[in-house]
């Protein structure tokens, strides 16, 4: 037996190898009782392979499967709430620079839930699986699937200057 679940439409643009850019609306789970409504983080990240989502004017329902997705930008009416909820639990942003497989570069700070204090970036983004993460950048959040990272750039150093040492040597 189904049951209905109130929806809201948020706007969105997906992007994969295959796509650029193509502009919609996913349907979030609103919560009966007004107490806290799903995010998008939490709709990409949710276990069911594809995404719906009504494209075109006449809200036509496209299933994007979400394995192949590169990344999917919020509109810029979105507020961050419901992109994705920092809560109470502790989290850190760090600057860095993701190398996408559809060719994108794009420059912010990927925004990551702290398990422990000392976490570093790498060690966020192998523990991932196959869930999207937050990349805050100046022209607002973006949600990038892993799969479809090529290179993440970061500003952390191996402490000691790497000249003339030899990779194999």
């Amino acid at each position: 037996m189904d049951h209905y679940i109130p929806k809201r439409r948020v706007p969105v643009t997906l992007w994969s190898g295959d796509l650029q850019g193509v502009s919609g609306w996913i349907f979030l789970d609103l919560d009966a009782a007004g107490v806290r409504h799903q995010t998008v983080l939490e709709k990409l990240n949710e276990s069911q392979p594809f995404l719906p989502a009504a494209v075109g004017e006449e809200g036509r329902i496209h299933l994007f499967n979400k394995s192949r997705l590169v990344r999917v930008s919020p509109g810029r009416q979105v507020i961050q709430s419901d992109v994705f909820t920092r809560g109470f639990q502790p989290w850190r942003e760090e600057e860095a620079e993701v190398v996408l497989a559809d060719g994108a570069v794009l420059g912010g700070r990927v925004w990551m839930p702290l398990q422990r204090e000392t976490q570093r970036l790498s060690d966020f983004l192998n523990q991932q699986g196959q869930g999207f993460f937050v990349l805050l950048t100046s022209t607002g959040a973006h949600l990038i699937h892993p799969a479809g990272v090529v290179e993440l750039r970061i500003s952390e150093s191996a402490g000691a200057p790497l000249a003339g040492i030899e990779p194999n040597g």
